[in-house]
């Protein structure tokens, strides 16, 4: 199986921003509670998105580089739902990218900022 060269974290604003100032990011409370920070590929944001965001405008946007972190970049089954990118440990802020806000479209559907940059 060929992965993507990029794969994407949600953040909660107030998580980003706090990870800015000390330069490291360790996730959601989600995330630290699972033991790795959860990632998606662009085909699975907008089920992420729903599942796990619904209703939620204080949303950001992250992109990492595989090759960045293939250190404890993992590829884990989740079942019933498909292969997803887990990270297993914190990340320093330069590894990801911020994309911008992920807003909530007048149908209250998010609204995914542009991506066609990225590989």
């Amino acid at each position: 199986m060929t992965h993507p060269r990029t794969v994407f974290h949600l953040a909660l604003a107030c998580d980003w921003l706090a990870a800015r100032a000390c330069g490291v990011y360790d996730g959601s409370d989600l995330c630290r509670r699972d033991g790795f920070i959860h990632m998606s590929t662009r085909e699975q944001l907008p089920g992420t998105l729903a599942r796990y965001f619904q209703g939620r405008d204080d949303v950001v946007l992250l992109a990492a580089d595989t090759g960045s972190i293939a250190d404890r970049l993992r590829w884990d089954d989740v079942p019933g739902k498909g292969v997803y990118p887990h990270y297993y440990g914190r990340l320093r802020v330069g590894q990801l990218r911020e994309l911008g806000p992920v807003r909530l479209g007048a149908d209250g559907v998010h609204v995914i900022p542009q991506m066609e940059a990225l590989p």
